[in-house]
């Protein structure tokens, strides 16, 4: 039986003060290679780089086969081509219309979900918690945000400040695992509760990881060590 800790935060989006978020404790991020070396703690008798192999191919006809109009499921994922933005002269128009990947949990987390508990430790002590992002460009706010457009973060206490080069926006790459630190210059609007961004035009199509880094508190000092939070889902940029 897997188990997650989880902290309780009030929903500052509702007036109801009863209502409370779910925050999954993390306990770090995980690649291809961390995933291999634990195949390998258990005992896998397959050679690291061997594996390695395999699963870059597999990526790679796995994604070949969605952009065939192929509907792949992974067993762990389903995943589906979709095209964004609108048609108005019938035309493609590379601008305007994005290619991007619907994906939905397969039988195989729908499994894990259901052999999975959440252990609720009570309410998070930290107020720093982000509630939610959207793209302003579209309107959406299911984790998708467009390359060259502004997206707004919402939260409280995620004012990015402080004198420690550690403070800033990060958008961590999925596959590479490397972090671009947003611009000073990309950031329209730095409030408590209230990040506006501008997603960087140049940064590469994919999913990445949100985090806010900051030293923002109540109070004329900042704090003395930065404090971080990351955003709970994944977004996909295109």
């Amino acid at each position: 039986m897997n188990k997650l800790k989880g902290w309780l935060k009030p929903n500052e989006l509702t007036p109801d003060p009863t209502d409370y978020n779910c925050i999954i404790e993390s306990f770090g991020s995980a690649g291809v290679d961390e995933i291999i070396r634990a195949l390998a703690d258990e005992g896998m008798e397959l050679k690291p780089e061997t594996v390695r192999d395999v699963v870059t191919r597999y990526n790679r006809k796995c994604a070949e086969m969605v952009f065939r109009g192929i509907n792949v499921n992974t067993g762990l994922v389903l995943m589906r081509a979709v095209v964004k933005g609108a048609f108005f002269d019938k035309k493609w128009d590379a601008k305007r219309n994005k290619l991007y990947v619907a994906i939905t949990q397969g039988a195989g987390l729908r499994a894990e979900a259901a052999n999975t508990t959440v252990e609720i430790m009570g309410e998070h002590p930290d107020p720093i918690a982000i509630y939610g992002i959207a793209d302003l460009s579209t309107g959406k706010t299911d984790g998708t945000l467009t390359r060259g457009f502004n997206a707004e973060l919402k939260g409280s206490f995620i004012k990015i400040t402080g004198d420690d080069e550690a403070c800033g926006l990060y958008l961590r790459n999925a596959d590479t695992g490397v972090d671009t630190k947003l611009e000073a210059r990309y950031i329209a609007v730095n409030d408590p509760s209230k990040v506006m961004f501008i997603v960087p035009p140049a940064i590469t199509e994919g999913a990445y990881e949100l985090r806010v880094v900051t030293q923002y508190t109540v109070g004329a000092k900042p704090l003395k060590q930065p404090r971080s939070v990351t955003l709970q889902y994944m977004l996909e940029i295109a």
